[in-house]
């Protein structure tokens, strides 16, 4: 795991050095750079701390949340445009984290086993489609107005329904 750290931290310091010299020796007045070492520290907070578990899943987890929500509040800060992040990126975000850490506590604690596991992230798959046009048709239209995501929401269901009863068949062949 250190070895690993070393060598991602190492291939992420390169772009993020020509970016910041790049962009200091010739852009002196909007200052992009921010968004490139940004998106490195995210990557590198996302891809590497887990990696090296110098803390707990949880904390880890938080560390990762945090950097993420503050890479697009610098956006947001950068641009000026609050909005999106509040009415899109935050909600968003909230829904992610709780599926991470529903997902570590029910199959880290092996509390969910096998086609549960599938069935499981399929049926979070039809919870994100249709809280992703949700946040998008309110953030655009100022109202919900649920299509597509509802047909792939009913097909994530479907998969859901499968995977249970295959799951059901194989404890009663037992």
């Amino acid at each position: 795991s250190r070895s690993y750290a070393a060598l991602f931290t190492a291939l992420l310091v390169f772009p993020a050095t020509i970016c910041t010299a790049i962009d200091l020796a010739f852009d002196r007045y909007d200052y992009w750079f921010g968004y490139v070492v940004g998106a490195i520290i995210v990557t590198w907070v996302i891809a590497v701390l887990p990696v090296l578990r110098i803390t707990s899943t949880f904390v880890t987890a938080l560390i990762c949340f945090g950097a993420i929500v503050g890479y697009a509040f610098f956006i947001a800060g950068k641009t000026g445009h609050f909005e999106w992040l509040s009415q899109f990126a935050l909600p968003m975000f909230i829904l992610t984290a709780a599926f991470v850490a529903m997902d570590v506590a029910l199959i880290g604690a092996k509390r969910l086993k096998g086609l549960h596991v599938l069935s499981l992230l399929s049926g979070q798959a039809a919870i994100y489609l249709v809280a992703l046009e949700a946040t998008i048709d309110n953030l655009m239209n100022g109202a919900i107005d649920l299509k597509w995501s509802l047909i792939l929401a009913c097909g994530f269901i479907s998969v859901v329904a499968v995977l249970e009863a295959f799951s059901y068949i194989g404890r009663i062949n037992k």
